[in-house]
């Protein structure tokens, strides 16, 4: 999982870095897909290509949105159970990389209260050139 916090993880991180098409929509000739399964969240909900259509629904703080892309991985591994072999690494960028530690205490106060069957490998931080 890639999270931007407040910017477009979809357009930056998946056309701009390491993602399998570039900007262009060409083929990279190396790309993280070719090792791992990739996700690209915008977030918090509101940035990037996100959208609510319920003002109510605009988070707050760091922990809410946190709760919010937790959810949203309880059902993804509840639809794809094939996920739950592989360890989840979540890296972040940007303001990303505060915001990756409230994600990964999150998913793991997740998992131990049995709500998520995954193994979380663990949160990184990198820096965009």
């Amino acid at each position: 999982m890639v999270v931007d916090q407040g910017g477009s993880g979809v357009g930056f991180g998946n056309f701009g870095e390491i993602g399998p098409l570039d900007v262009n929509l060409k083929p990279r000739n190396s790309t993280w897909l070719q090792k791992a399964d990739l996700m690209f969240v915008d977030s918090p909900v509101g940035t990037g290509f996100s959208y609510v259509e319920d003002d109510k629904l605009f988070v707050k703080t760091d922990e809410e949105s946190a709760r919010d892309l937790t959810t949203l991985l309880k059902a993804i591994y509840k639809e794809n159970a094939t996920l739950e072999k592989s360890p989840l690494y979540i890296f972040a960028e940007s303001y990303g990389g505060k915001f990756a530690v409230t994600l990964g205490l999150s998913v793991l106060q997740a998992i131990q209260q049995g709500q998520l069957q995954l193994q979380l490998g663990g949160t990184y931080y990198f820096h965009s050139l």
